[in-house]
């Protein structure tokens, strides 16, 4: 999606577009997205640093921390990504905000001197620097910066929009910065909502017609009223929820689980379960249903006519999850579960 900051007078908006212009680093993005999470909690012009250091730790944990992203510079030494290494465990998926401005206070000062905050709040000025004619962003203080009225006026009324647009260009910084691996909006934060798979639930269940589902971690029976469906390569890798990558477990085994790489022996049972179930929808399927068997050909690349095929699903499960768990391996998701 396209976002264009709207003009308004008594601000500079070009200057502001100029914000993460040569970025080779995160902190850009996340102090300008810290303010503007602040403005959504307050709309105050005072920000503290230790309140601006906590929302970026919140932006920042989810690519970071769940989905894996590199986020810091390549010799490993950014403050932001240690600090990060310092809350919890890996596999958390939730930081709270109660955690993180606990954690900043207790950094701020050290990080005003040496940290992820000594230089930014100066370099998000950049822009206008030694033009004497535009009112800047904002004044730094001791203990945190302060809106120009002005400049809070227009932020204010176009939070929407300036949102969007801070985040798009972190979502681009982001998959510059990770290559090899697609970045979605989805990888940036938690859902808003908890995410329904009642469809893709109807799709295991019809495609059985009656005959028991079998849990290919366990090999033990999995009634339906103790349905849950696991993605086999973690959600905070792949970022969606297609059908292909979806397996049919225990809700104890979906949650022992979580956002781990399964052992690659179980993949061949991933492609036996999928292959029953193509095998069993094709016959009765509906709109829906048509639906999730385009996305085995699209995201698989196997012609419809190949889909029944058990050798032809097998190979091209091979040739597309097996690169996939080579690179989340790399990025740190913990492997050979369980």
């Amino acid at each position: 999606m396209n976002f264009s900051l709207h003009t308004h007078e008594g601000v500079d908006v070009d200057r502001l577009a100029q914000l993460f212009r040569d970025c080779t680093q995160s902190y850009k993005f996340l102090f300008f997205r810290a303010i503007v999470a602040r403005l959504h909690k307050s709309g105050g012009e005072h920000m503290r640093f230790d309140e601006l250091l906590a929302e970026m730790l919140v932006a920042a944990w989810w690519p970071a921390v769940v989905s894996r992203l590199a986020t810091g510079n390549t010799v490993g030494n950014d403050t932001l990504t240690l600090l990060l290494n310092t809350i919890s465990e890996s596999l958390q998926e939730k930081l709270s905000t109660r955690e993180a401005h606990d954690l900043a206070c207790r950094w701020v000062t050290r990080e005003r001197s040496r940290g992820c905050l000594r230089y930014v709040p100066e370099a998000l000025l950049s822009p206008w620097k030694g033009d004497a004619k535009h009112l800047p962003l904002y004044r730094i203080r001791n203990d945190g910066i302060e809106l120009y009225e002005p400049w809070r006026h227009y932020l204010m009324a176009n939070l929407p929009i300036v949102g969007g647009w801070a985040n798009s260009a972190w979502l681009a910084w982001l998959q510059a910065r990770n290559p090899n691996v697609p970045v979605s909006i989805e990888k940036l934060g938690p859902p808003s909502k908890r995410i329904s798979l009642t469809p893709e639930r109807r799709f295991f269940l019809k495609g059985m017609s009656g005959m028991p589902l079998e849990c290919i971690y366990t090999e033990e029976c999995v009634h339906e009223a103790d349905l849950s469906l696991d993605h086999f390569l973690p959600r905070s890798f792949v970022g969606h929820d297609r059908i292909w990558n979806l397996v049919p477990v225990a809700r104890s085994i979906n949650s022992a689980k979580g956002a781990r790489l399964p052992q690659q022996m179980y993949l061949e049972r991933l492609v036996r379960v999928h292959h029953r179930i193509i095998n069993g929808i094709i016959p009765i399927a509906g709109s829906m249903e048509k639906i999730f068997l385009d996305q085995y050909c699209t995201d698989l690349r196997l012609p419809p006519d190949q889909l029944t095929d058990a050798s032809a699903l097998r190979d091209a499960y091979i040739g597309v999850v097996l690169p996939m768990m080579a690179i989340a391996q790399r990025m740190g998701f913990p492997a050979d579960w369980p």
